[in-house]
């Protein structure tokens, strides 16, 4: 075969590390670039001792490297795919958000993602569950191509623990893919592969550019290379802004490696090549335009101006900065065992590990210099310690003063570089093992093996009993069912609900991917003030208005009632008895009597038993002078509370002091039953009591038993 080149290969137990064959593989597998005779010296040692070397032979073209890596990827991937989100299960934070920013092709809150918002509009177009699983399925996905870029780069750069001889391959391959696991199983990273979210595409962008950056100067200067590498740093900033935090390590990695070069360059040939360089990096930029293309869909929340000041708004995320950098709205204190048990949380014992790893990479040149025949080698590896520590360093002092609440995500950078040093630790101990099992030290090599799978199985028990919140997320289904919910009820036509953003995107979620009640009008309203004219316009346009939470000032103003999860506004107070299907008249106290009752079962999609729903109709017969409580209770047989609600009338919104007399109100009790609930009969029993006298009962009703199945 022409063009080849002999490889060194271990030989078998007990060679001693010395090669018993030698194997053939094509001159374009084994470099990228073109040799001197110095460079294919300083190139073939790096084969032989497994570091740096060829970078496709290293990461594609061994069909080992290539086993792990798709068994990794797909492991992955069923993991979070079997704890996936069924569909929405967050109300008031960006997950709900990008699911319907990403059907619609709106603006989604500052910068935008652009990029983000389009790829999630391919993966709305499968024909894969309902439009929010198939937008959390994208973070899964994206989640597991993390996973396996993080295993490859760790492969890539872990460096031999004995220079002298060739290491064997499958330490590095193990290693790398039980620390690229161990990312994998951490419950921040874990948690936000299961829901709609940028992070873990931007986890997939980070190691993507740490790959690249090594990768274009393996075999020294390639301003080709270098063009990929500023253009795919320039398209991760159309996804998340904290993509700049990378480039000083990038940067720095790339300036230490090839200084010999471009310290050699005329200063016009370098200020053309970086301006080249400056221009690749803002070209994928232009995909920003996204927004003004888009600019009449909107954003959810209505802030989006479709001008060039709302425009650069929007993009530069001002008042994020502004907000959570220079001021601390939410107040939130935080020391440093905050953070250290935060990354304690990931990786539990093995955390200790990762200070290890970066210990081993900033001495590994060291290791190396007896052997490397070129200081500019080992100059490169210097160069992956400074990567890597710098990279760490600048997300870590960003995220020390972003006081936001949800922090824990921001994280996730530093988490593949502690993976990272985890898996050198991990790497390098494999192959020390395997260097004491070949010198037939079996005890020695037994013990420590021994050790090392007793830190990995508690460090998956870790893993599988802390990280609850993924495996709940996949049969949680409240949320999506409280706004099918809302829109199930027999509101009358152009109706207006009002409500805060979470809340109204819920609804419009349902109204444009499942056409649920499209001429119900929703109307956003954070401020209370907001919500209290917008309660005053549409009663003044004439529309049915209902609210979504009590109001301050509200049951003062109008009368209220309960319709379902919603609260009714009424002009004025409702006089005539409603519609129910088990009418009465039982007095419960003077001032308050029982009209009516009714039963029903909200919409329930999760497994086990639905809520079964008590709608009472009261009526004042006078002024009541206290805020009285009720607790609607269930019983079983034997007398036994198997479900209670408490609260003040109508979803907390209308205490009885504010109850006119001579109306109707219609009070909502839902009872959330036990999963195990036997089918049978049951008993409703509503007690009225005073919170201000010690919960002293007033008065109570009980009514007939219901079946319950």
């Amino acid at each position: 075969m022409a063009n080849t080149f002999p490889i060194w290969r271990l030989g078998t137990r007990g060679e001693r590390g010395y090669p018993h064959h030698r194997s053939r593989v094509s001159y374009s597998r084994l470099f990228l670039c073109k040799y001197s005779s110095e460079r294919a010296s300083e190139t073939r040692f790096l084969k032989e001792i497994g570091f740096l070397g060829d970078f496709t032979e290293l990461l594609y073209n061994n069909e080992m490297t290539n086993f792990y890596r798709i068994l990794l990827t797909l492991l992955t991937f069923l993991l979070y795919l079997t704890t996936l989100a069924p569909s929405i299960v967050t109300l008031f934070d960006d997950s709900l958000e990008f699911q319907l920013v990403t059907y619609q092709l709106g603006i989604a809150h500052p910068t935008g993602y652009p990029l983000y918002t389009m790829l999630g509009y391919l993966f709305t177009l499968l024909p894969l569950g309902n439009v929010a699983f198939r937008v959390n399925l994208m973070s899964a996905v994206f989640g597991a191509f993390t996973v396996s870029l993080l295993y490859s780069f760790i492969l890539l750069i872990t460096p031999p623990l004995n220079s002298k001889t060739p290491p064997s391959t499958w330490p590095r391959q193990v290693g790398s893919a039980i620390s690229a696991l161990l990312f994998a199983l951490s419950p921040i990273f874990w948690q936000q592969a299961t829901i709609a979210e940028v992070y873990t595409l931007n986890a997939f962008w980070v190691m993507l550019i740490l790959i690249v950056t090594v990768w274009s100067t393996c075999d020294g200067l390639s301003w080709s290379r270098l063009g990929l590498l500023a253009f795919l740093g320039g398209l991760s900033l159309t996804h998340h802004r904290t993509m700049l935090l990378i480039i000083p390590a990038t940067v720095s990695y790339v300036a230490m490696t090839c200084w010999p070069n471009l310290r050699a360059m005329p200063p016009t040939h370098l200020l053309l090549a970086l301006l080249k360089l400056i221009l690749l990096g803002c070209l994928p930029l232009l995909l920003y335009l996204y927004l003004p293309l888009r600019g009449h869909v909107g954003s959810l929340d209505d802030t989006y101006q479709n001008s060039w000041a709302g425009f650069w708004q929007q993009v530069a995320a001002s008042g994020y900065g502004n907000t959570f950098l220079l001021d601390n709205p939410f107040n939130q204190q935080r020391d440093l065992s905050f953070y250290s048990q935060l990354l304690i949380d990931q990786f539990g014992p093995l955390t200790i590990m990762g200070v290890l790893g970066a210990y081993l990479s900033s001495r590994s040149a060291g290791i190396l210099s007896a052997s490397i025949p070129n200081a500019r080698l080992l100059t490169r590896q210097y160069g992956i310690f400074l990567l890597t520590s710098l990279t760490m360093l600048t997300y870590t002092l960003f995220n020390l003063f972003y006081n936001v609440t949800d922090i824990e995500v921001f994280f996730i950078p530093v988490f593949l570089i502690w993976a990272i040093w985890i898996g050198v630790v991990l790497s390098s101990g494999l192959a020390y093992l395997h260097d004491r099992y070949r010198q037939g030290k079996q005890p020695a090599w037994l013990a420590s093996l021994l050790l090392m799978v007793l830190l990995l199985t508690i460090q998956l028990g870790h893993a599988f009993t802390q990280h609850q919140q993924p495996i709940q997320a996949r049969n949680s289904w409240q949320i999506h069912d409280y706004g099918l919910d809302m829109l199930q009820q027999p509101l009358p036509e152009r109706s207006t609900i009002i409500g805060i953003v979470g809340e109204m995107t819920l609804l419009r979620y349902f109204q444009q991917t499942e056409g649920f009640r499209p001429d119900i009008v929703t109307i956003s309203a954070d401020l209370e003030v907001d919500r209290f004219a917008a309660i005053e316009q549409s009663i003044h346009d004439g529309s049915p208005v209902y609210l979504t939470r009590e109001l301050p000032g509200a049951a003062e103003t109008w009368s209220l009632s309960a319709v379902g999860p919603l609260i009714q506004i009424n002009s004025t107070p409702i006089t005539s008895m409603p519609l129910v299907t088990h009418p009465l008249e039982q007095m419960v106290m003077p001032e308050i009597t029982l009209r009516g009752y009714e039963f029903s079962r909200p919409s329930h999609t999760a497994k086990g038993m639905p809520p079964l729903r008590l709608s009472a109709i009261w009526q004042a017969n006078g002024p009541i002078p206290t805020d009285l409580k009720v607790s609607a209770r269930l019983l079983d047989s034997a007398g036994e509370v198997v479900a209670v609600v408490d609260q003040i009338p109508v979803h907390f919104a209308y205490p009885t002091t504010a109850w006119r007399a001579g109306e109707f109100v219609t009070d909502v009790y839902d009872w959330q039953l036990p999963p195990d609930l036997p089918a049978g009969e049951y008993q409703p029993l509503i007690i009225w009591y005073d919170p201000a006298q010690n919960t002293a009962e007033v008065g109570r009703v009980q009514l007939p038993a219901t079946t319950v199945n």
